[in-house]
């Protein structure tokens, strides 16, 4: 599929790093499969990873530690 923001480049699948902060707390949910654009770097998730990811950044920025991690793998099969 071609990029949505610049469409020179072909969306790959990647997994990359998403990061969120709240009330000085941050968390981090590493390996989250998304498309990438070679050409821009843009990133597209999709509906399903992010509404599932904005439940596990939830449920991380909730716990006490100034910085929660978890790998998306981990979060998804705790699900």
């Amino acid at each position: 599929m071609r990029c949505a923001t610049c469409d020179s480049g072909v969306r790959v699948d990647v997994r990359r790093a998403k990061m969120s902060e709240r009330d000085d707390h941050a968390a981090v949910v590493l390996g989250v499969p998304m498309q990438e654009c070679p050409v821009c770097g843009e990133r597209f998730l999709s509906d399903e990873v992010a509404e599932a990811l904005l439940r596990i950044m939830d449920e991380l920025l909730r716990r006490p530690e100034e910085v929660a991690s978890i790998h998306w793998d981990d979060a998804i099969s705790a699900a």
